[in-house]
């Protein structure tokens, strides 16, 4: 008889499932960026960069690779420590940031929106210190309901510091108030039938996307660019 595979669900702690966001990039061992969000940064991004909210400086020294002149800042003091360690150029924020207007060209805010109590306030600091633009990436929560159908969720909901639930319509609601040029774009394609776990399914998948014959309808983040076109920090 073929012994039958079991998981120890028993075993498993809070700990275990769900991630603080205030000490994972700490202890995750390895710098954590996105190939895809340093690829849309390098189309849109100006020279000089502010990574705000930039943990231990993944980003920061992803986008060095790449030419860029840039900063990071975080509330985080052992993130800031680590960053600086890595030889990152690494402020601690206080209370506003500590720069002069329009001292960046492009501010990043890279999977920081959704652990805000006050986005707004972050957004109107961001746009004072941007003379060019302002690019964003958040969890996307609008496919939800779909993803659920299909046996799924987010594994952005396993953070345990998430106060903010973004669609692209909230999203597009906040812009609006500070910003009358922007785009948000939906990124990080998810296909459900890669995560089965038959793998003749998953290769005819993976087959067919290789080939631009199927095409993803979910997607599990935003990514907004939203053009500085004055140097108003309060609503339009």
């Amino acid at each position: 008889m073929r012994p039958v595979k079991t998981m120890m669900f028993l075993k498993l702690t809070k700990d275990d499932i769900y991630r603080d966001s205030r000490t994972w990039y700490r202890d995750a061992g390895r710098d954590l960026f996105s190939d895809e969000i340093i690829g849309l940064c390098k189309k849109y991004a100006g020279r000089k960069v502010l990574d705000l909210g930039c943990a231990a400086g993944a980003y920061c020294l992803e986008l060095k690779r790449y030419g860029f002149e840039i900063s990071g800042a975080d509330i985080n003091e052992e993130y800031i420590r680590i960053a600086r360690e890595k030889g990152v150029d690494a402020r601690l924020i206080e209370d506003a940031l500590p720069f002069g207007d329009g001292a960046f060209d492009t501010v990043i805010l890279i999977e920081v929106l959704e652990h805000l109590q006050d986005p707004e306030r972050v957004l109107k600091e961001a746009k004072r210190v941007a003379g060019k633009n302002i690019l964003i990436s958040v969890p996307n929560c609008g496919d939800f309901e779909a993803l659920k159908r299909c046996g799924l969720t987010y594994e952005h909901f396993l953070e345990m510091d998430h106060v903010s639930f973004f669609t692209k319509d909230s999203l597009r609601a906040l812009f609006s108030n500070y910003f009358n040029d922007f785009r948000i774009l939906e990124i990080s394609p998810v296909y459900p039938p890669i995560l089965s776990g038959n793998p003749v399914l998953r290769s005819g998948v993976r087959a067919l996307r290789r080939y631009g014959i199927l095409r993803p309808v979910l997607y599990s983040r935003l990514f907004a660019v939203l053009n500085v076109d004055d140097r108003s920090s309060g609503p339009k």
